[in-house]
């Protein structure tokens, strides 16, 4: 008796205690109750969903907040508890049911979305529905993924889609777009990244390109498109790889009007047999690739063209300058005496050039007896005073190769890096191969210290970072 009327009188004094905190007392302030309903709201529209359902139990409050707190949604997160009887295919088909009950019946917007799961055709109806739903409940950034190779035709976007006020993300794999026939399109959209996407013409790209709030495009082989006219002042960055292997589908790049562009990277099969022209770029500061196997090249108001595929490319109207490329990509072929010739003209464009990456093919010699001649007469040293870094990717021990190496090496007085990609074949298993090829570089005779670097080549190789997405 005396033990339980000590065990009574200790859960008295436990709740004086609790009831003495509760009043006020500092000791059990809890500052994440403080917060205002905004910040929580914030904090939990930042969250994986997963995790921001797992933080609504924290209290009733939590739990009302969450169900008006933007929300951020991607299905290949989503899991359920394994079991004996689970199937990859009951797996997608539960979150498939779970994302569109999700967005379906969630009271709040829906901030962000990334749907994987709903690749085959007879789930596109659901995605249509989810789309308009996303639209109503002011979507910001969205990502839809088709990999259904099997299907005859790809998932054609509903046309009320891109009507949306609300995007400013945007993220397509293997789909079809629509014919544009009532611009605009997103108004507020910042940026777009389409890979494997089937246009039916040019509509939707070029209403994008003259979007005012645009300010990256990527197009990853792409199909269905030809011209690419950009008149935007705000896009910053353009990235374009065609599909095709030999001639791209793209007849055209123009970039007519853009102020505040800064990087155009453009894939060898969208620049081979296509017409290149730069109006008015000022701040362009990463250029490439330039294929030399070109149809015709306008920088300013002056152009590099040339009749048919047997004649030489010739300069007409005056050479305008880009001082602001800083960084510059090429792709030349060392057996075309006309493509050498070329790329010592062009060159002269970028007279604040510091890094140049060049992409060396069909590597065979040439029948000049001293290319580092060529050269020196048919190039100035203007683009050589800024010319930090260079890189070589497919070096070999042919003459011509080996003379533009040289060239560089004696000329451009600040270079600091050169970076040699070679074979593996020749860094590898021909003894001797690297220091033969370094009796021929004549580095010795400069005045200033220069790091040469042979590497190892290979497709995604880091000294070409600024290219590998692009590289064929």
């Amino acid at each position: 008796m005396e033990k339980i009327n000590s065990i009574n009188r200790e859960k008295k004094k436990m709740k004086g205690s609790g009831d003495h905190h509760s009043s006020g007392s500092p000791l059990v302030d809890d500052p994440i109750n403080s917060l205002s309903d905004c910040l929580i709201e914030s904090i939990l529209s930042l969250l994986p969903l997963k995790d921001a359902a797992r933080a609504s139990l924290v209290s009733t409050r939590w739990r009302t907040l969450w169900t008006s707190a933007p929300l951020c949604i991607d299905d290949s997160s989503l899991h359920r508890q394994p079991s004996a009887f689970s199937t990859l295919r009951s797996e997608n088909a539960w979150c498939r049911q779970a994302v569109f009950d999700i967005i379906s019946k969630h009271q709040g917007p829906i901030q962000s979305c990334r749907l994987t799961r709903f690749d085959h055709p007879l789930f596109h109806v659901t995605v249509d529905r989810l789309l308009k739903i996303l639209v109503d409940k002011h979507i910001q950034q969205l990502s839809l993924s088709f990999s259904n190779w099997r299907a005859k035709t790809g998932y054609l976007l509903p046309d009320s889609f891109f009507s949306c006020k609300t995007l400013l993300k945007l993220k397509l794999y293997i789909c079809c777009l629509p014919k544009i026939v009532s611009p605009p399109i997103f108004p507020r959209i910042k940026e777009v990244v389409l890979t494997s996407v089937s246009l039916l013409d040019d509509s939707f790209i070029t209403h994008l390109l003259s979007s005012s709030s645009l300010e990256k495009l990527h197009l990853y082989k792409c199909t269905g498109y030809q011209c690419i006219v950009v008149s935007s002042p705000n896009l910053m960055e353009l990235v374009v790889t065609d599909r095709a292997r030999l001639f791209g589908n793209v007849k055209e790049v123009t970039i007519e009007s853009a102020p505040n562009l800064k990087n155009l990277v453009l894939s060898e099969t969208a620049t081979m047999g296509t017409v290149v022209s730069i109006k008015h770029a000022p701040k362009l500061a990463l250029l490439g690739f330039i294929c030399l196997d070109l149809v015709k090249l306008q920088i300013g108001g002056g152009t590099f063209k040339r009749e048919s595929r047997s004649s030489d490319i010739v300069l007409c109207g005056p050479r305008t300058l880009l001082p602001s490329v800083k960084s510059l990509a090429v792709i030349v072929n060392f057996s075309d005496e006309k493509q050498i010739l070329l790329m010592s003209s062009i060159l002269q464009c970028f007279p604040f050039l510091e890094t140049l990456d060049v992409k060396l093919v069909n590597r065979m010699t040439v029948n000049e007896t001293n290319m580092e001649a060529v050269w020196v007469e048919g190039c100035p040293f203007s683009f050589l005073n800024h010319l930090k870094q260079v890189t070589l990717k497919g070096f070999s021990e042919h003459r011509a190769v080996v003379a533009f190496a040289n060239f560089l090496i004696l000329n451009a007085l600040v270079l600091k890096e050169i970076a040699l990609l070679c074979s593996t074949v020749d860094l590898c298993y021909k003894k001797n191969w690297v220091e033969e090829r370094c009796r021929e570089l004549r580095y010795k005779e400069r005045s200033s210290p220069l790091k040469i670097e042979f590497l190892e080549d290979w497709v995604s190789h880091p000294k070409f970072a600024a290219w590998n997405l692009v590289l064929d």
